[in-house]
Order: C-alpha cells, then structure tokens, then sequence
C-alpha cells in the first residue's frame, strides 16, 4: 500500500494559526518556516507523474541514433543509473533503430537529468543529447506510447515489428524489476489499444516492414530478382523476414552468412537457400546484384577499401546494397563508388513516406481511435499518476 503523504495534514494544522495569529512565531519566523516547508520533499515529490523522454528519427540522423543505440551491456547499465535517481519511481526502456525512450514515472521528470545519465554511460555530449531529446508528460506521453506502439510514430508508418519490440522492452524492464502498477497499467493500456488498431483498420495491411520495403526497392532496381544473386547477411529476425520477402519475390539464387554460421545454415535450410562462412563472403560479393545486411555487430561488415577491392575484380555492373541496420553495417562512403547504389534506414523510410498516401486516411480514422482511448483512460482515473512521497513504495511490479 503506498504511503501518504504527511505534509498537507501538517499544512492544513499550520496555516489556519499563521493566519489567525495565535502561532507564537513572529510573522517573519512564520514566513520561513512556510517557505521551508513548500520546499520540502513532502510538498516537491508529492506528485507522481506519468513521463517519457526520448530521442528519434523525428529529429536525429541515423548517423546520430547509431552513437546512442546502447548495447546488452549499456542497457543493463542504464536502467541501473536511472533507477538510482531519487526522484524516478519506475522505468522502461525502449532502444530501436528508430528511437531510445525512457518511459516512467517520476517527480521532477528533468530531460537534462536523464540525458545527463544516459550520455555518461553511451559516451556523447550532455547538453547535444539534451537538446535533442523531448520530454513528454502526462496525457501527452500516453498519446505517445499508444501511436508508438501501434506502429503510427514509425518511420515506416504501419509497421509491425514495433509492437513486438515494445513488449520485449516492457517485460525486458519487468525483470529488471523496474516496472510498478502505474507503467504496467499503461504499457497494457497501449497493447490492447493497438490490438484494436490491427484488427479494425488497414493500417498495416500487407505486412509493411523495412524488409519488404528493402526487397521491394531491390525488385525496382533490377526488375526482377529470378536470376538475381542475393546475399543476406545476418540470421536475425530482420534477415528471416527480408528471405521470405525475396522468396515471395521470386528471388532464387539466395546465400545467406553469419558471424554464427549455424544460425546461417539453419534459415538457409528454411527457405532452400544456400549458407557460406561469414570468413568466406569476399569471393560472392564478385557475382552478387544484391546485399542485404541486418547484423547487430558494433562494427562495420563491409567497409569502403573491402568494397574497393571487389569493385577491381567485378565487372561494371551495378550493386545494390541495402542496410537495414543500427549501428549500420555498410560503411556511407561506398555510396561514392562508382556503380554502386546504397541505401540505409532513413532511405528506406522516405521510399516508404512517398506511398504512403494510400493509407493516410488508415492514421486518421486511428490517431482518432487512440484519442477516446486515451480520454477513457485518464478520466477513468487509470492514469498513471498518484499522490505519493515515496519513490520506492512501488519499485517492484
């Protein structure tokens, strides 16, 4: 049961004899020790308040994300700095190619005291990252949450592995055990809401995601990807996706390559494709038309003078290259080479911008749907906001 908090009982008791009189203090005695006590935690951290800071593709270049897109072990760091912040209560974290967000509930709720502790542990500037970050609050952040995860605030709008990267962070954040009654309540708020979305609206239809979106920029390309050669670098869950897609699209001649090569033979051997050592990619690269690289490596897989050298010994065909990941995995200088034609997620994102126009009237009628729902929620009281001074009593879920 959350604790109440003293300090309005204390002021109810206190302010009738400042003004009748009857207190013993005199009047100058008086006005310290209300001005102490408005500045006191009871009266500062009364009031627990729903928030979400982020940055994303909305006003950052991939070139930046890429330097804030924290890895397992920042991560873990992160949700331990921040929770060791006095005034912040609970905490989700949500780290895609798209954004970083911290959802939680908190006191002071202070973007540049977030981005203070974020910059120490991912190694940028504190006042860039304050700058670019936007803080959210209250019925404005759940507006937020509900569009995000629903795939409405996605680059490529519509988009469905966003919803399952929002539920991977929300239970990933349960077992740090950072989640309490509040953002549980709002993170369930939002999965039922894009439920609805998903079921009623077109939104989504076809399956929009950056992979199709990769493939089908390949298919413009070349016309037709039959006697194309592609190589698919990765095993993840972007990689099963963009194979199915080339499949789909009658792509053949597929090799698939991995740091872990038995996760390449193993969705190699699920589409009849053709697995090779990641150690061992240099000589494909001479016939391929297309690459395809969504690895999670920190560093890059194909960089400018390895492309240089397969540009002597390749004839003068062109190569498309398609990079589906953050860090990115293709060094942006090759797309100076002759011959070769690069794109990376914010290409992508725009390719996926200029069609959008067939469902636009799709985000209406659910940015329409997520306003009652958000109005239901917060005059239904379910708001995550409470009046409470401890920032412990709900630590735990």
């Amino acid at each position: 049961m959350l604790e109440s908090s003293p300090g309005p009982a204390l002021l109810c008791f206190w302010w009738p004899l400042f003004r009748s009189g009857r207190s013993t203090l005199v009047e100058e005695d008086q006005k310290k020790l209300l001005a102490t006590f408005l500045q006191s935690p009871w009266m500062s951290k009364s009031k627990l308040s729903f928030f979400c800071w982020g940055v994303s593709h909305h006003n950052t270049p991939i070139e930046y994300r890429e330097k804030i897109s924290p890895g397992p072990d920042q991560l873990d760091q992160i949700y331990k700095a921040l929770f060791n912040l006095d005034w912040l209560n609970e905490i989700t974290i949500l780290s895609t190619c798209n954004r970083l967000e911290v959802y939680g509930t908190g006191y002071e709720t202070e973007k540049q005291s977030i981005a203070k502790t974020l910059s120490k542990i991912l190694k940028v500037d504190s006042n860039g990252l304050t700058e670019k970050s936007t803080l959210l609050l209250e019925e404005e952040a759940m507006r937020h949450l509900f569009s995000v995860t629903a795939g409405l605030d996605s680059q490529i709008v519509g988009e469905v592995e966003i919803t399952g990267q929002v539920k991977q962070a929300f239970l990933y954040a349960a077992k740090q055990r950072t989640v309490g009654k509040h953002l549980n309540k709002a993170f369930q708020k939002s999965f039922q809401a894009c439920k609805w979305i998903r079921s009623n609206t077109n939104i989504g239809k076809g399956q929009i995601n950056v992979a199709t979106v990769a493939v089908d920029l390949a298919l413009k390309v070349f016309g037709d990807l039959r006697e194309s050669t592609v190589i698919v670098i990765g095993a993840g869950d972007i990689a099963e996706k963009t194979v199915a897609a080339l499949r789909s699209r009658g792509a053949k001649n597929l090799i698939l390559s991995n740091r872990t090569f038995s996760k390449a033979q193993e969705l190699a051997e699920s589409i009849s494709g053709n697995a090779v050592p990641f150690e061992s990619l240099d000589c494909h690269f001479l016939q391929a038309d297309v690459v395809l690289c969504s690895t999670s490596s920190p560093e890059m897989v194909l960089s400018k003078n390895r492309m240089q050298k397969f540009l002597k010994k390749r004839s003068i065909k062109p190569i498309c290259l398609l990079d589906l990941a953050l860090p990115r995995d293709i060094d942006p200088g090759i797309d100076h080479l002759p011959n070769v034609f690069l794109y990376n997620l914010d290409d992508l994102a725009e390719i996926a911008e200029s069609n959008l126009t067939a469902r636009k009237k799709e985000l209406s009628h659910c940015h329409e749907y997520i306003e009652k729902k958000v109005q239901h929620v917060v005059h239904g009281h379910t708001l995550p906001t409470v009046e409470n001074n401890n920032p412990r009593q709900i630590k735990q879920a």
